[in-house]
């Protein structure tokens, strides 16, 4: 793994990271459009099946839904 290689897998990871926090503290839009730029990076490592779903798969998915509907009644 070369220096650049080793510098985007990091940022990937903080995009990542940033991601998951905004899910927790609840940050409405910067929450979806970072992780769908990190998506956007890391699907040129991973090579999913449909890549463009992966991507904007964060920004049409409203984070929140999911919370409310796995919230304990």
């Amino acid at each position: 793994m070369s220096g650049s290689d080793l510098i985007a897998l990091i940022l990937i990871s903080m995009g990542w990271l940033f991601y998951l926090l905004g899910l927790w503290f609840r940050l409405p839009v910067l929450t979806g459009v970072v992780g769908s730029v990190a998506a956007f990076f890391s699907v040129a490592y991973l090579q999913p099946p449909w890549p463009w779903l992966w991507i904007l798969l964060p920004l049409v998915i409203d984070p929140y839904w999911l919370r409310q509907v796995f919230r304990k009644p």
